[in-house]
């Protein structure tokens, strides 16, 4: 094992092969390192070999890959903390090149940070009759992902038995089920969600209507041979499906159980108006139509609760967008309450906010990271000292606290908190 240097090329030998990334004196990237062996798009991936060599000194956003940025001066023995990137799209997009989560902060920090591709759409969501409960091809790239870290981050600088997994959005949903007790091999020790979203339907109840959208059964076999043989047709089909579910989202595991994970840190976090950007909840708001939509739709959305008391805890948060925070509490802000509520171990909730304007889904990311400067120095402090270990110094999400969350703003530097504001969408959509 070791590194060797050529110019900008930096050379790490570790057990997966010889691996060749590039440095600019001050951070070393290693892009699109393959980690499984995928034999055909609905397959079961399996775990890859040693390759002798592995040019990994240009991206390749196609490929189901990891990239690695690390310190240039990390060597095996380190021992630096590392944090593992699941990235959001909908399971539908994004790949292991997320540039809003871009690892050179870290590195500067003395992190070194993975990002880990994985399928997404129906090669890593649909599933069929032999498939394994609760088993997603998807969320099996990313426990092989987290494999090879296990194996190979040593040889990088890094400690594999101090890894952070951190997810947004649907990579949030992946974390969040890869902790699960029937998933957790013990490849993390503390886990961040950043507004996980679950579908509110299996694929089991949606397969009809993925039926009707291909016009062919739904076999791993047919949609193979789909795939092979008519790409486009099998693209139209699915985005016919998704139209179809366009509530919600069309894929994804469903049935989450907070109650089933693995006890270990965890820092729950959502921002305050996930969705108002969605543009049909922008344009329904705006003509004023908001209190009618939210009656007609708050059940297909999961609203459990009275309707009209939800209404009231929107109203008196911000009126004029009725619409827009409903879909951001069914799809996102809903889940941290849940999860905050269910987990076994100790967890952490925080809310990100803006000082002028909503604060969107998403917008936690550079922040987070480190990539939005000065005004968000408390948000990457916040991310630093949990990778590192330190608890948040605020009280744990529970009952007997009051339900504490921490509130951040993402442009104004401003922490405070406050006692149990989620109190709305747990009695909306988890009514006791």
């Amino acid at each position: 094992m070791g590194f060797m240097t050529d110019h900008d090329r930096v050379t790490v030998s570790c057990p997966a092969g010889r691996i060749t990334g590039v440095s600019d004196g001050e951070i070393t990237r290693f892009h699109s390192i393959p980690y499984s062996v995928i034999p055909g798009p609905f397959e079961d991936a399996r775990r890859i070999g040693r390759t002798q060599d592995v040019d990994a000194t240009r991206y390749r956003p196609d490929t189901i890959a990891l990239s690695i940025v690390t310190p240039t001066g990390a060597r095996e023995l380190s021992d630096l903390p590392v944090v593992v990137y699941i990235h959001g799209g909908r399971f539908e997009n994004g790949t292991h090149g997320d540039r809003r989560a871009d690892g050179a902060p870290n590195a500067r920090d003395g992190i070194i940070t993975v990002h880990l591709g994985y399928r997404t759409k129906l090669p890593g969501f649909a599933r069929f009759h032999d498939d394994e409960p609760d088993r997603f091809r998807g969320i099996d790239d990313c426990q092989l992902g987290l494999e090879w870290v296990q194996r190979n981050i040593e040889s990088f600088g890094g400690d594999p038995t101090n890894v952070t997994l951190v997810g947004q959005s649907a990579g949030a949903t992946v974390a969040l089920w890869l902790a699960r007790r029937d998933h957790f091999r013990g490849a993390f020790r503390r886990l961040i969600a950043m507004s996980p979203s679950f579908p509110r339907e299996s694929f089991e109840r949606r397969k009809g209507s993925l039926r009707a959208a291909l016009g062919r059964p739904v076999t791993r076999e047919s949609l193979t041979q789909l795939a092979e043989d008519k790409p486009d047709l099998l693209r139209r089909g699915y985005n016919r499906f998704r139209t179809i579910h366009g509530l919600d989202m069309a894929l994804g595991p469903t049935g989450f159980d907070g109650a089933e994970l693995s006890d270990m840190p965890m820092l729950l976090t959502c921002t305050r108006d996930e969705h108002y950007a969605m543009p049909a909840g922008q344009k329904v708001d705006a003509r004023g139509w908001g209190p009618a939509f939210v009656r007609l739709l708050a059940r297909r959305m999961g609203v459990r609760g009275p309707v009209d008391r939800y209404l009231q805890a929107a109203r008196e948060m911000d009126a004029s967008r009725l619409m827009g925070r409903l879909i951001g509490d069914a799809a996102n802000r809903r889940w941290v309450s849940q999860a905050g509520d269910e987990v076994p171990g100790p967890v952490w909730v925080a809310e990100f906010v803006e000082k002028d304007g909503p604060a969107l889904h998403c917008a936690e990311i550079s922040p987070m990271f480190g990539l939005a400067g000065e005004e968000a120095a408390a948000v990457r402090q916040l991310f630093l000292d949990f990778v590192h270990g330190r608890e948040p110094d605020w009280a744990e999400y529970d009952q007997s606290t009051g339900r504490v969350v921490s509130i951040f703003g993402l442009t104004a530097n401003s922490v405070g908190l406050a006692h149990d504001p989620l109190r709305m969408v747990r009695e909306a959509f988890s009514p006791h």
